[in-house]
């Protein structure tokens, strides 16, 4: 069990990573993208710190605020 919870775990870092490396390409801070999905600045960090386990509709409010394909937010 505490395999499964470790892997979820990297799960969520891995795509906080992710969504993080993206966001800095595109020159954008954190709040900018917060402000475009319509959420706080903290919550927004949660996500990007791997602390938040996310729904899909929040995903894809991420990936239109970056502009970017959902799919290429959840590439390793």
């Amino acid at each position: 069990m505490l395999d499964d919870k470790h892997k979820e775990t990297q799960i969520l870092l891995s795509l906080g990573k992710r969504i993080k490396s993206i966001r800095l390409e595109k020159g954008l801070r954190q709040n900018e993208v917060a402000y475009r999905c319509l959420f706080d600045k903290s919550s927004y960090n949660n996500i990007e710190a791997g602390k938040r386990n996310i729904t899909l509709l929040t995903l894809y409010k991420i990936a239109s605020a970056l502009e970017e394909p959902v799919e290429n937010l959840l590439k390793e």
